[in-house]
């Protein structure tokens, strides 16, 4: 099954299985399997434009991120709902403890923050309690003013708030940014540039006197781009793997620029010859 789906566009997804002893697989209650989760849903559930009950399944290697994700698509389907804005809980048993999980849990949490503490952290000075309420629930952020204290509301549609900062940023985006006063801090610093960063100046501007054009390309690449395309499979073994890739074109951090001078050549194959591009950047 594998070797097939390496044929096709669900390739990147594979590895995320492929070391696994056992693979999940969803089934109905008469045994038809639903899904290969997570690399490919099964015909027998797919939504048609008759479908009205959905499960909604997410699967992944860290409970925090799947019960975010569940939330944050729960509460955008329960707009759609024919009783709006509710969905129904499930109950998962662990076949393994007999642990039981309700899910989606839906929590709501209240944060407690001085209204002049975070004006003075945004560079707003003529904003009230009050006014900071108005500005965070127009933010999705129900909050309760009891003296300088704000309780904000923080709901499920909003996992983005973590710490005091981002209802800071909120204000700062509701107020905005542009109508914040510019001021100067009042802090004496000089910056300067690092010796690496002259020294690789100098090089780029020789190299370009000499009539060569400069690329620029991406510090990740794939794990095939530095071992089997340049005939060096072992170089893999000192490389610095992202441990969860976006995509297989960025699986690791690049060991040598070479590289992306070959793809820039692969992509500029119709350019007149001959290429005379160079590159001074950073590795690992």
């Amino acid at each position: 099954m594998f070797d097939l789906f390496r044929q096709t566009y669900l390739k990147p997804y594979l590895q995320i299985l492929e070391s696994s002893p056992l693979y999940p697989l969803i089934t109905d209650a008469n045994g038809v399997v639903l899904s290969l989760p997570p690399i490919i849903n099964g015909e027998h559930s797919k939504i048609t434009l008759s479908t009205k009950n959905v499960l909604v399944e997410v699967t992944g290697k860290d409970r925090e991120k799947t019960k975010i994700v569940l939330d944050t698509i729960c509460t955008m389907f329960s707009e759609y709902c024919s009783d709006q804005f509710t969905c129904e809980a499930l109950e998962i048993v662990a076949m393994s403890t007999g642990a039981k999980t309700v899910t989606p849990k839906m929590e709501y949490r209240t944060e407690k923050c001085s209204a002049k503490e975070m004006c003075m952290k945004s560079g707003i000075t003529d904003l009230s309690p009050e006014n900071v309420a108005d500005l965070l629930c127009r933010m999705h952020l129900p909050s309760k003013v009891e003296g300088d204290i704000v309780s904000v509301e923080v709901g499920p549609t909003r996992h983005d708030i973590l710490h005091q900062c981002d209802i800071e940023e909120d204000i700062a985006i509701a107020y905005g940014y542009n109508n914040i006063p510019k001021q100067v801090p009042n802090l004496y610093t000089i910056g300067t540039e690092q010796e690496v960063n002259k020294l690789t100046d100098s090089i780029r501007e020789e190299i370009a006197r000499a009539g060569f054009t400069e690329v620029l390309t991406f510090s990740l690449c794939s794990r095939d781009d530095i071992s089997n395309s340049l005939r060096i499979p072992k170089a893999i073994d000192q490389a610095v793997l992202i441990a969860n890739p976006k995509t297989f074109e960025f699986q690791v951090v690049r060991t040598q620029l070479l590289p992306g001078i070959l793809k820039t050549v692969s992509c500029n194959r119709k350019m007149p010859l001959p290429l005379k591009i160079f590159e001074v950047g950073m590795l690992c």
